[in-house]
C-alpha cells in the first residue's frame, strides 16, 4: 500500500504481481477492495496497479472531482508518478466511464482498454436510473441503500444461489469507514455531468467491451451501443450475469480478458487510425 501527491488528491493505490501493466479503475462507491475476488488470478499475467477514486476509500481529495475529467488527471498524474508511459487499462461500471475518458483524453498512454458494464452516453433510462440512484442515496438509510444496489447489480439467479453472500456484502458495506454518502453523491453529479460530443468521443485503441445480459443498472444493450461506436473493438455479452462479471461470473469472463490483454497478433481487434470497422460481437466462448 502506498500514497502519492498529486496536483488534486492525496492518492491510495497498490501493486500487485509481474508483467504488462494493468490500470483497475473501481466503480460506483467502491474502492480498490473490489477487485479482491479476482486478483490472484490477474497478478498471475499483470503487475496490477490499483487506486481508489479520489474522494472514495484511502484516496484524499484536496480538491472535490466535477466531471470524470478530474478522475482522469489523476489517473495520468499516477501514470507519470509511477514512471510508467502506457498500460492496459480495464474499469468497471463507473471506472469504465472514467477509462473511457482516460482512453480520449490520453490515447498514447492506453495500451489495450477493456470496459466492463458501462455506457457512453445518458439515454432517458440512464438518467432516469441515476436520478433514483439519487433519491435512494439522500433517503435511504445505507443498509437499504446497499440493499438496493445488491438488487439491481446482481442477476436473479446469483441472489437466489448466494442469499446469505450477498447479505455478508451488505453488512460489510454498511460496517465500513471508507465509503460515506457525500463521496458517492460527488461520483453521480461527475457521471451525469461528464458525457462528451459525438465527435469528440474517438477510442481507437484495441478495445474489448463486456456486459451482462441482466445487467439492471447499465443494461447490456447500452454497452453494445458503445462498442459499435469504437472502431474494431469486440462486444462479449454473458447470459445470466449483471452488473458484476467478476463477482457472478469470473471463471468464465478472466480467461478472455487475460487472452484479450495478452494478444499481440496484427489481425487483432485494435482498430486502424482509419479506423471504419464495425464493432463485433461474439459468443463469450469465442472472445479472441
Amino acid at each position: 500500500m502506498a500514497w502519492t501527491e498529486l496536483t488534486d488528491c492525496r492518492c491510495y493505490y497498490e501493486i500487485l504481481g509481474q508483467g504488462d501493466p494493468l490500470l483497475l479503475v473501481p466503480g460506483l462507491g467502491v474502492t480498490c477492495r473490489t477487485w479482491d475476488p479476482v486478483l490472484p488470478e490477474l497478478a498471475r499475467h499483470f503487475t496490477l496497479v490499483m487506486v481508489d477514486n479520489r474522494g472514495l476509500g484511502k484516496s484524499s481529495p484536496k480538491r472535490p472531482p466535477r466531471t470524470t475529467a478530474d478522475y482522469s488527471t489523476d489517473l495520468v498524474e499516477l501514470l507519470d508518478k509511477l514512471n510508467l508511459d502506457r498500460a492496459h487499462v480495464m474499469g468497471l461500471s463507473l471506472g469504465g466511464i472514467i477509462s473511457q475518458r482516460f482512453a480520449v483524453d490520453h490515447p498514447s498512454r492506453v495500451e489495450r482498454l477493456v470496459l466492463v458494464s458501462c455506457a457512453d452516453r445518458f439515454s432517458a433510462y440512464l438518467r432516469q436510473t441515476a436520478l433514483v440512484l439519487k433519491h435512494a442515496l439522500v433517503r435511504f438509510k445505507w443498509e437499504e441503500f446497499a440493499r438496493a444496489m445488491e438488487l439491481l447489480g446482481n442477476s436473479p439467479e446469483y441472489v437466489d444461489a448466494n442469499e446469505r453472500m450477498v447479505e455478508q456484502r451488505i453488512r460489510d458495506k454498511c460496517g465500513g469507514a471508507d465509503i460515506d454518502r457525500r463521496s458517492v453523491a460527488t461520483q453521480l453529479r461527475c457521471l451525469v455531468s461528464s458525457e462528451l460530443a459525438p465527435e469528440d468521443y474517438k477510442i481507437l485503441g484495441p478495445t474489448l467491451v463486456i456486459a451482462g445480459e441482466d445487467d439492471r443498472l447499465i443494461p447490456a444493450y447500452y454497452a453494445k451501443q458503445m462498442a459499435d461506436k469504437i472502431p474494431g473493438s469486440k462486444f462479449v455479452s454473458l447470459p445470466r450475469c449483471g452488473h458484476n462479471p467478476f463477482q457472478e461470473r469470473p471463471d468464465e469472463v478472466l480467461p478472455k480478458i487475460v487472452e484479450f490483454l495478452k494478444s499481440r497478433s496484427p489481425a487483432d481487434i485494435a482498430g486502424s487510425a482509419k479506423g471504419h470497422a464495425n464493432c463485433t460481437t461474439v459468443p463469450v466462448e469465442q472472445c479472441v
